[in-house]
């Protein structure tokens, strides 16, 4: 006879519906901070992509599919810490945060690491304020049956 338990469980849907929204947003936030620096304060953002590469401008659309990307990668990574991880949330905020001061790293002038660094900033931001918020609604919680001849589950 087999007894029950309590369970969390994911909603994948709802986290993936809410994560692909915010890999959206984060890409206007992206957008935004770009626009703001090369047409504001008319800097150009130039970057390498290796360390013998030569300089290229960054442009405004190379900037949203990152930070596209990066909203994508950030659910997944979520998602992974939501099922294995425990006080998830807390770990998710560390690695964000790590990767929001990578640009501290770059080979570039130090104007377009001011300007890539709060580009970092506020896509971090928007990603992380909205992943944790969404963290706690796709918890769903419910009575499982446990079978007790089943050795691989923990009761």
């Amino acid at each position: 006879m087999g007894g029950m338990r309590t369970e969390v469980r994911i909603d994948g849907r709802r986290l993936w519906g809410a994560g692909v929204a915010t890999a959206a947003i984060a890409a206007l936030a992206g957008a935004v901070v770009f626009l703001f620096a090369t047409k504001v304060f008319d800097v150009t953002l130039r970057v390498r992509t290796g360390s013998s590469s030569p300089y290229e401008d960054l442009s405004v659309v190379q900037v949203m599919v990152v930070a596209f990307l990066v909203g994508i990668v950030a659910t997944g990574v979520l998602h992974l810490f939501l099922r294995f991880v425990p006080r998830p949330t807390v770990f998710f905020f560390w690695l964000a945060f790590l990767a929001m001061i990578a640009p501290l790293s770059l080979h570039v002038t130090n104007t377009a690491k001011i300007w890539l660094c709060a580009m970092h900033v506020v896509v971090g931001l928007v990603i992380i304020s909205l992943l944790e918020a969404t963290a706690s609604r796709v918890r769903v919680e419910g009575p499982t049956t446990v079978d007790p001849m089943d050795t691989t589950r923990a009761l």
